[in-house]
């Protein structure tokens, strides 16, 4: 038995290990993301079968949908990558940047868990009221934050 343990370990370890490498410290981050989008898609397939609104249309638009955030996700962190480096070369502080990755993530979780409790609902599972507000309060946070960062008036100012 010890040495099914020590195997367990050894792969779990190189798990770890390969997420830290591509995805930095915070891979776990990512991992609860995936495992969000496995949860939305296992209970948003139980809504459509409880209200007869099944299609194997519908379904492959929600799991496109769900990859075209993951690409969304490594578009904003590359894109800030990429402005941090050319802020570098030019002296320039870009550092506060990676934070539009961040964001974007943030947002998506967020999304994912309104659409898994929206699902929970319409199943007439019993989910918290304290627990939807708080989502809701989450949500309105980020976005003030982001917007703090990248103020909504920006586009209006550069028009000027």
């Amino acid at each position: 038995m010890q040495e099914f343990f020590d195997k367990a370990n050894l792969l779990w370890g190189a798990v770890v290990a390969a997420l830290t490498y591509i995805l930095g410290d915070y891979w776990f981050i990512f991992v609860l993301f995936l495992a969000l989008n496995v949860i939305d898609c296992v209970y948003g397939y139980a809504k459509s079968r409880a209200t007869n609104t099944l299609s194997s249309e519908k379904g492959a638009r929600g799991v496109l949908k769900k990859v075209s955030y993951w690409v969304i996700i490594a578009i904003a962190f590359a894109v800030s990558g990429f402005l941090i480096s050319l802020g570098a070369q030019l002296g320039v502080d870009l550092g506060f940047l990676q934070l539009l990755g961040w964001f974007v993530l943030a947002v998506y979780i967020i999304n994912e868990l309104t659409s898994i409790v929206e699902n929970m609902v319409a199943l007439g599972i019993d989910v918290p009221e304290i627990f939807i507000k708080g989502l809701n309060a989450v949500r309105t946070v980020v976005n003030d934050a982001g917007d703090r960062v990248i103020p909504e008036d920006s586009d209006k100012d550069e028009e000027k």
